[in-house]
């Protein structure tokens, strides 16, 4: 007797079927095993890179949990020395007072990486209709001696750059001025740099470019750039 592929009972509160007669599994639900679904789960599993929109996000809690574990790792090897040989006066001592050097450099990491809030939901929602079919970058959080930048979308388009700030804290002439210096002495010119606070004329423009006909040559080179030199 034939039966449909099957799951083995998930977790009580689902809606299944009967057994498999011969194997004794529970069928998944259509819904969850549905095409959209597997392509939901695929998606989850996908690795998010820098300049897509969630990236901060995720690597905000890969440098918690890899903070966590060089520090924990520097704690046991302390205190394996310290009951083993009863003081703290051994060679292990100074393994882990060394192992807190790469501990403490993922730390400040950790730290640039909670403090950057990213584009909401809610703002990524408003500005898909708009930037569709735009080059675009999110979540982009640059440095420079003097300050940090948190730019929550990036466009490019026709030789203008445009970008999209929502920390009122952000110095707006400053992230400007900290771009064109990187594109000069990354050899790109002709680049003209705003940067907005106010999303509604951020948006405005964007349906601008939309509208623009223009020929982009420099597009990989300036998010290449931008990758490189945000966090």
């Amino acid at each position: 007797m034939a039966c449909a592929p099957a799951y083995r009972r998930p977790s009580d509160g689902w809606n299944i079927r009967a057994p498999c007669q011969l194997t004794g599994m529970y069928e998944l639900p259509a819904a969850a095993g549905s095409r959209e679904w597997r392509r939901k789960n695929d998606m989850k599993k996908q690795k998010t890179k820098k300049g897509e929109y969630g990236y901060l996000k995720h690597q905000r809690k890969r440098e918690i949990a890899k903070t966590a574990v060089l520090f924990c790792l520097s704690l046991a090897v302390y205190l394996s020395g310290l009951i083993t040989t009863g003081t703290n006066k051994n060679l292990l001592t100074i393994v882990a007072v060394l192992g807190c050097l790469p501990a403490s450099r993922s730390a400040v990491g950790m730290i640039l990486f909670l403090r950057a809030k990213g584009c909401s939901e809610e703002l990524h929602e408003r500005i898909l209709p708009h930037a569709k079919g735009l080059p675009q970058l999110y979540d982009v959080v640059l440095t420079s001696y003097d300050a940090t930048f948190e730019l929550v979308h990036l466009v490019f388009k026709g030789n203008s750059l445009i970008g999209l700030t929502v920390n009122p804290k952000c110095k707006t002439d400053a992230c400007e001025k900290h771009l064109k210096e990187m594109m000069a002495k990354d050899a790109i010119k002709d680049v003209h740099v705003k940067i907005f606070q106010d999303t509604p004329k951020y948006l405005n423009r964007l349906d601008q470019l939309r509208e623009l006909a223009a020929e982009d040559t420099q597009t990989n080179a300036v998010f290449s750039l931008i990758r490189a030199i945000s966090i």
